[in-house]
């Protein structure tokens, strides 16, 4: 158990967020951003590592609207998160946007995250449902 403790402690510890440019970041990554938030101004661009600077995790570009794109190492986007305004609906999949208008009254997704097991949404109206791979809604977070 101790050591568990201190692995994670140390884990904590060397991760870091370091400042760079937006053009340090993944060309896929710049594409989708230029590609898909136009007239967003960026506040930030961030790239995410471990052990010690040594590993890149992932990048992280913010807009001075506080909307928010994660990307992986690779620059594939993860999670965008829009609190302020609402995720691009072209960037949600068709068959989210249509239960979503069909069960929730078409409420905003705020923020839309992409992982192993599916997608999970945000709505506006604070509830947050999960889908899997083919869209299909698995249930409320």
């Amino acid at each position: 158990m101790l050591i568990a403790a201190m692995m994670f402690a140390l884990s904590i510890a060397n991760a870091e967020d370091k400042i760079v440019t937006f053009s340090q970041i993944p060309q896929s990554a710049q594409e989708f951003t230029n590609a898909n938030f136009k007239g967003k101004k960026i506040a930030s661009a961030q790239m995410e590592t471990s052990l010690f600077g040594a590993i890149t995790d992932g990048y992280k570009v913010v807009f001075t609207d506080g909307t928010q794109i994660e990307f992986d190492s690779d620059g594939n986007w993860e999670e965008i998160s829009a609190k302020t305004s609402s995720v691009p609906a072209d960037l949600v999949p068709e068959k989210i946007t249509k239960y979503i208008k069909d069960n929730f009254g078409g409420a905003n997704v705020v923020e839309l995250k992409k992982d192993k097991k599916g997608y999970k949404v945000e709505l506006s109206t604070k509830q947050e449902l999960e889908f899997n791979h083919n869209y299909i809604f698995i249930g409320l977070d």
